[in-house]
C-alpha cells in the first residue's frame, strides 16, 4: 500500500485562519454585558448569544468589488441575492432561522441610482423567499463597491456548533460541490467557456436542512464557503478530531465535472478545492445517519451523501477505492494566501 503523510490537523495555521486566530486571542476573556451570556464568539459560523431564555446567532459577511465580484461578470440583481444569501448560510450552519439582516453599503457615485435599485430588488428577493427582515444599515461613499450584511438569527434549543464531532461519526454533505467553482472558472476564462452560473451567482443556503439535521441529532455542522478541503479541516481542529475521506463518495457537480473533463484536471480535486458552495458540512453518529438520508431528501428535496469518517488521531487523509491513502493536501480558498 502507498503511503504519504497524512495532513496534520495540529500544523501551525496560515493565511486567513491565522489572522482569525490573531484576533481571537485578543478578544478571548472580555466580560460579557448584563443578563447576556456569550456562548460561542470567534470561531463559529456565527456568534451565538444567551439573552434570557432566547439563544441567539449574529453573523456578518462582505463582498468587495475586485476580491469577491466583478460588475462585468455579475448583475446587480444576482449580487444582491448573494449578499445575503452568504450569510443565512450561515445562520443555516447553525441549525437556526434568521430574523432579520443589516445592510451596509459604500458605493462610487456612478452605482447609486438603477445600479442599486437593481440590487436591493434581488437582496429584497432572497430575504422575501428565506423569510428575513430587512431591518436597517448604512450607506458610505466609496472608489469601489463593499456590500456588509450582518444577519440575526434564532434557534430554539441548542445550535449545532463545530466542535462536536465525535470518534466513529460519519461525515455527510449536502447538494453537490464545486458548481460553483466552474462557473467563476468559465468566467475568468472569458468568451468560449460556457457553464451554468446560477450555483456561482445564486446559492441556496439550506436553512431547513440544517434545522432538520440539528433536530435529527447531528453533532457538528458547518457551510462550505471556502471549500471542502478548506473547511473541513476547521471543523476537525475545533472537535479536536481527524478523518477519512473516501475520494468516489465525494458528489461532484455536473458543472464541476464536465470543466475537469474538458480541461484534462481530476474532477474530485477540482470540486473539493471550489469555493462557494454553501452547501452544508455536517457530522452525525451512524446510529443516526439512515434516518438524516432518509428524512432531509425527503423533506427538504436536498441530496444528502457520506463522504468519510471521523477518527480520533489529529490527521486526514484522502482514501482510493483501493484503500491507499493520501495526505488531504488540496487547498481552498483563503483571502490571505492566494
Amino acid at each position: 500500500m502507498r503511503y504519504t503523510p497524512a495532513m496534520r490537523l495540529d500544523a501551525q495555521l496560515r493565511g486567513e485562519s491565522a489572522l482569525i486566530e490573531r484576533i481571537a486571542r485578543q478578544a478571548r476573556d472580555l466580560p460579557s454585558l448584563a443578563q447576556v451570556t456569550v456562548v460561542e464568539a470567534i470561531g463559529d459560523d456565527t456568534a451565538v448569544l444567551q439573552v434570557g431564555d432566547q439563544t441567539l446567532l449574529w453573523t456578518a459577511d462582505m463582498l468587495i468589488e475586485g476580491v469577491h465580484f466583478r460588475l462585468d461578470w455579475i448583475d446587480a440583481r444576482s449580487l444582491g441575492w448573494k449578499s445575503l444569501a452568504v450569510n443565512l448560510s450561515d445562520i443555516a450552519a447553525m441549525g437556526g432561522e434568521p430574523v432579520g439582516a443589516l445592510l451596509s453599503l459604500a458605493l462610487p457615485p456612478n452605482q447609486t441610482a438603477d445600479w442599486l435599485d437593481e440590487f436591493v430588488a434581488g437582496f429584497m428577493e432572497c430575504a422575501h423567499a428565506y423569510r428575513t427582515r430587512l431591518l436597517g444599515g448604512d450607506t458610505n461613499r466609496a472608489e469601489r463597491i463593499t456590500i456588509d450584511v450582518s444577519v440575526l438569527g434564532v434557534v430554539s434549543g441548542r445550535p449545532l456548533l463545530r466542535r462536536g464531532a465525535q470518534v466513529g461519526d460519519l461525515i455527510l454533505v449536502t447538494g453537490a460541490l464545486g458548481g460553483s467553482r466552474a462557473g467563476l472558472e468559465a468566467l475568468q476564462a472569458g468568451k468560449g467557456e460556457s457553464v451554468d452560473l446560477m450555483s456561482h451567482f445564486r446559492p441556496n443556503p439550506r436553512l431547513e436542512v440544517g434545522s432538520l439535521a440539528r433536530m435529527l441529532g447531528a453533532t457538528a455542522m458547518m457551510d462550505l464557503s471556502d471549500g471542502l478541503a478548506a473547511d473541513l479541516p476547521k471543523l476537525l481542529r475545533a472537535s479536536n478530531k481527524g478523518a477519512i475521506v473516501r475520494r468516489t463518495a465525494i458528489p461532484v457537480h455536473d458543472a464541476a465535472l464536465r470543466w475537469a473533463q474538458a480541461h484534462n484536471v481530476d474532477p474530485v480535486a477540482f470540486a473539493l478545492a471550489g469555493g462557494e458552495d454553501y452547501e452544508l458540512l455536517i457530522t452525525a453518529p451512524p446510529a443516526t445517519t439512515p434516518t438524516l438520508l432518509e428524512q432531509i431528501p425527503q423533506q427538504t428535496g436536498v441530496p444528502l451523501s457520506v463522504i468519510g469518517e471521523v477518527i480520533g488521531s489529529g490527521e486526514l487523509w484522502l482514501e482510493s477505492p483501493e484503500g491507499q491513502r493520501e495526505s488531504f493536501g488540496i487547498t481552498g480558498w483563503d483571502h490571505f494566501t492566494v
